[in-house]
């Protein structure tokens, strides 16, 4: 007895129903350049329809990661030098890696210059810096688009004379705007928003490239406040938060300070007690709420807690304990692993606002910890060797269709 051999499956003949196969491949780097490579009919419809790439990244909604940059401080000896570098590193599997050197910003500041550089966070395709001339007299903030190497460069305002200094930059497009996606619009306008502290009290603000202009700077009345540059802002909604520090009269407490972009007001509301100022961030909760994600050591339990804004039943806004988690036991570190390499804290690295994304630092291990699910990736690599002190994830959905890093 013989049976007959299987007919191979022609793709569809229907060039609109295999767009809308072709819109469903995952979004990652290797995907459309594999299916241009099916024939000739595929390569046509991906790379000679103009409207393809917008319904791709339509139907995604999100960007994928591509990776972070990790912060290294290097100091030479022989020079009684040091500086601050930032290089990317991918997350992505092999075949789907975006070369380092294809988002090295090198360019942008090359040692020989002398700048005093601070990364202050990655959103919506674009990379925020902030950059001090040797002679200290031109600071300057640089929003670099790396898939296209173009990049705007503003003074900040004169009133922001103090060394704590940081900011963020959204894309002014809205969230619910048609066929829009964060990441692939490189020339969409943007916000831009700058935080600093002036005799000691917080201040903010913001510039919009469709004006060309910054706006009047917004001022809170809370004293003894500093703004550390190296901790990346928390996009929820319409608010965007930083984390600050309050000097009080006994012992310096960790804030958060809130700028809402539709009521243009600056608001100080009271954190956590910490250990250390790595081991919190400001994460997204459920219903786009604020919360916040700590870190104990050496028992590596991390908690997250929701901000109850309308308070319990007196009243008052506080802070409500959500999760408790064992870290050593979720990642199922063996003993080995759980003895530290050297004196370094657990410490919480870096957020993915998109995703819900923690990338922490435990017992000389580096994960990435998604604090819903609590899924979770270990990264391994230099990163596990390295001394970080930040990662700053980086999305782009424009990157992810070009396989050739350039």
């Amino acid at each position: 007895m013989t049976t007959g051999r299987r007919r191979r499956t022609s793709p569809p003949d229907d060039d609109d129903l295999l767009r809308e196969i072709l819109i469903r491949v995952p979004p990652q780097p290797s995907s459309l350049p594999r299916a241009s490579l099916v024939c000739k009919r595929w390569r046509s419809l991906i790379s000679d329809d103009p409207s393809f790439l917008r319904r791709l990244r339509a139907y995604h909604r999100k960007p994928p990661l591509l990776g972070f940059f990790k912060h290294r401080h290097l100091i030479f000896p022989d020079d009684d030098d040091h500086r601050d570098v930032f290089m990317f590193n991918p997350t992505q599997e092999l075949s789907d890696r975006i070369p380092p050197q294809r988002f090295s910003l090198d360019w942008l500041f090359p040692a020989a210059m002398g700048f005093a550089t601070s990364l202050l966070g990655c959103r919506h395709g674009r990379v925020l810096l902030l950059a001090t001339s040797p002679d200290k007299v031109l600071t300057s903030l640089f929003v670099c688009d790396l898939v296209t190497d173009g990049h705007i460069q503003l003074v900040i305002p004169l009133e922001f004379t103090d060394v704590s200094i940081n900011g963020t930059v959204i894309c002014a497009a809205g969230d619910d705007e048609e066929g829009h996606v964060h990441g692939a619009c490189h020339w969409s306008p943007l916000v831009l928003v700058a935080v600093s502290r002036n005799g000691g009290r917080p201040m903010a603000c913001a510039y919009s490239s469709e004006t060309g202009l910054w706006g009047n700077i917004i001022r809170h009345d809370r004293p003894g406040m500093f703004i550390d540059s190296d901790h990346s802002s928390t996009l929820i909604a319409h608010v965007i938060y930083w984390k600050i520090m309050s000097f009080g009269t006994e012992e310096v407490e960790e804030d958060m300070l809130e700028f809402d972009f539709d009521r243009q007001t600056l608001t100080v509301i009271k954190g956590l007690p910490v250990e250390g100022f790595d081991q919190s961030r400001i994460i997204r909760v459920l219903d786009d709420h604020m919360g916040i994600a700590t870190l104990s050591y050496p028992t590596s339990h991390l908690r997250v807690w929701h901000w109850n804004a309308n308070g319990g039943r007196d009243g008052v806004a506080t802070w409500v304990l959500a999760k408790t988690v064992d870290l050593q036991s979720i990642f199922g570190l063996q003993e080995h692993e759980t003895l530290p390499l050297s004196p370094r804290r657990d410490s919480i690295l870096g957020y993915d606002e998109d995703d819900g994304v923690i990338f922490i630092h435990v017992h000389s291990s580096f994960f990435m910890l998604q604090h819903d699910s609590m899924q979770f990736k270990r990264h391994y690599g230099s990163t596990e060797r390295e001394h970080l002190s930040h990662c700053y994830p980086f999305r782009s959905a424009a990157a992810a269709v070009r396989s050739d890093g350039n």
